[in-house]
């Protein structure tokens, strides 16, 4: 019989190893992966920054898709600024400090470059990331979501 539990418990506890968990991956152009974490057990991440033109905060919401690809779900902005422009069937909420626009936009893979004034930051829960930790201003990056298994992450492959 204990022989019995124990081989259940461990081809349970294999199968739990193998089980896929979603990261957010920060490379460079070519691929180069410069940064990565299993995302939040809320399944969201942030992205805040100061608006390069208007200089005021924006926060933005991330989390993945049904197909495991980047979606923009809630942005969060003093008022709308250039290139903050909403999906068109966004709720937007103007009862707060901050504008609050939500709605599903898809992205996939977010193109960004990183600023000499925009203060870029993702937040992971309670950790914060500047993006200037990873890459000089003026550098090109791309967030993307990856899968990847607990197996991965408990031997230490993925932060």
């Amino acid at each position: 019989m204990r022989l019995r539990v124990a081989v259940l418990s461990a081809l349970v506890l294999g199968a739990m190893l193998f089980i896929p968990l979603t990261v957010l991956q920060v490379c460079t152009p070519a691929g180069k992966i410069l940064w990565q974490r299993p995302l939040p057990l809320t399944g969201q991440f942030e992205l805040h920054y100061t608006h390069s033109w208007d200089k005021t905060p924006v926060e933005e919401v991330f989390a993945a898709d049904e197909d495991g690809r980047l979606m923009l779900i809630k942005e969060r902005y003093s008022w709308m600024g250039a290139g903050l422009d909403p999906h068109p069937s966004a709720l937007l909420d103007f009862s707060q400090e901050m504008v609050v626009a939500q709605a599903a936009k898809r992205i996939g893979v977010l193109h960004l470059a990183v600023g000499t004034v925009t203060d870029q930051r993702l937040l992971f829960g309670h950790q914060e990331v500047a993006l200037t930790q990873l890459a000089q201003p003026g550098t090109k990056l791309t967030l993307q979501l990856n899968k990847t298994s607990v197996a991965a992450v408990l031997s230490g492959l993925i932060p």
